[in-house]
């Protein structure tokens, strides 16, 4: 489940990325933009909690994208980004609607946690937030078919399904790229010129997740002044994405079966069956069987959902994957930067026996991040993040003895026993002289 969405823009290549890559480390949908007029656009068709929107822009400045920026999006939270000599500037921004300012250079850190803050409040005053909704999935993600044999069958599935109409269900760990491989089905199919309707069913309000799905009718609630389409409706010869379709509660599970078995809906407040004409494509991170058994998922929901099973393995079993994804990354990061890059051998073996516990998304920050800070063309174990090293060093460090196993053994009963070494003894299974033989040979005392 995303912690929020947000939107980055700033001109400047190295805090675009840089922020890009923290972000989605910490959970969050992160879109960025070079200038003013392409965050505007973005904000067409996505709505975001946040924006981070430097001052100093070419074409249009900071103060006018903001002016623009409320005029589409009011309830978008706005935190200013600005050098020290731009202080006046950024007061007047706060005048204009942005929720804060920050000045560069910035610790990520302190970035993060302002940001958490708003989307928190965010939370708690508005309850009723509306549904994000993404027509194509980010302009950095890229499909890329890997090489091991895991994945050629999963392709081979995707390819044959693309052809159908039939409701696909993607499986897998969070940041295996399901959204990415989402989107290639419905590339891949006749829908391809349709829309491609994401929902993000961890982020429905369940209030008012039937209004964002199927839309209502004038009057249907207070507040609702007019017709709304909804997010299905809105999918009509296209695909219809369901990110964390595990996520939605048993009542709107009920309801979302008769939509599955038949493609009709109705708004909320009206009678008039509609009938549409989409391709369902579903994704979770749950694990279904677990999920049928602790009574949070409905039987006949699940059947209805297991036709087409795309499940994609994680990146900890595809170390064929992790380098040839690590030097596709690699290569493209590089000629954004106007710069060409090798991996080290050495650093193929690190990242290969690393675990990526956030897995193609983790790997894709953390070269990102090499590429940021080498120092020089050649990426080298030392040029990798904090938490690839402390892993690499921990596989480093030699097995333990058994005199040394025997020592820590001796010395964990010792502290539970409070140093009775009778009472010790008889848990260790040896005679008390035996015990203090042990003792003097370890030097325990």
């Amino acid at each position: 489940m995303s912690r929020g969405r947000i939107l980055a823009i700033d001109d400047e290549p190295n805090i675009r990325r840089l922020i890009q890559s923290e972000f989605k480390l910490e959970g969050f949908d992160i879109a960025i933009a070079r200038d003013g007029e392409e965050g505007l656009l973005l904000l067409d068709d996505q709505i975001f909690d946040v924006v981070l929107l430097d001052i100093k822009l070419p074409r249009m400045n900071g103060i006018e994208v903001l002016k623009r920026l409320k005029e589409k999006a009011p309830q978008t939270e706005v935190l200013m980004i600005t050098g020290y000599g731009d202080i006046k500037t950024a007061v007047e921004s706060l005048k204009l609607g942005a929720r804060e300012y920050i000045t560069k250079p910035f610790k990520l850190d302190e970035l993060l946690t302002l940001v958490n803050q708003i989307v928190s409040k965010q939370g708690q005053r508005d309850e009723a937030a509306p549904t994000p909704v993404i027509t194509a999935p980010r302009k950095d993600e890229v499909f890329v078919r890997c090489p091991s044999k895991a994945m050629q069958q999963v392709y081979d599935m995707l390819d044959k399904a693309a052809l159908t109409d039939q409701t696909i269900l993607i499986q897998g760990e969070t940041g295996v790229g399901k959204d990415v491989m989402a989107y290639q089905v419905h590339q891949a199919s006749h829908r391809r010129n349709g829309p491609f309707i994401t929902v993000d069913c961890g982020l429905l309000n369940n209030n008012l997740a039937e209004s964002e799905l199927y839309g209502h009718g004038k009057g249907a609630f207070s507040g609702a002044s007019e017709r709304k389409l909804g997010l299905v409706e809105r999918s009509h010869e296209g695909s219809l994405f369901l990110d964390e379709i595990g996520n939605i509660d048993l009542e709107l599970q009920k309801k979302f079966l008769r939509f599955l078995e038949n493609k009709t809906f109705r708004r909320v407040g009206e009678v008039k069956e509609i009938k549409i004409n989409t391709r369902l494509i579903l994704a979770t991170n749950l694990n279904l069987s677990d999920a049928l058994q602790k009574g949070s998922l409905r039987q006949d929901l699940f059947y209805r959902m297991d036709i087409i099973n795309l499940i994609i393995p994680p990146l900890r079993k595809r170390p064929k994957d992790v380098e040839y994804l690590a030097r596709f990354f690699l290569k493209r990061d590089g000629a954004q930067m106007g710069r060409h890059f090798t991996l080290d051998p050495q650093t193929v073996k690190v990242l290969t026996e690393y675990h990526w516990p956030g897995n193609i998304r983790e790997l894709k920050s953390v070269i990102g991040k090499a590429v940021l800070f080498a120092r020089s063309s050649v990426i080298k174990p030392d040029d990798l993040p904090s938490q690839i090293l402390a892993n690499l060093k921990s596989a480093q460090r030699p097995p333990k003895t058994l005199e040394e196993m025997e020592k820590e053994h001796i010395l964990t009963v010792l502290e539970e026993m409070s140093g009775n070494q009778s009472k010790a003894a008889a848990v260790l299974g040896i005679n008390r002289k035996t015990l203090y033989k042990k003792i003097h040979k370890h030097k325990i005392f």
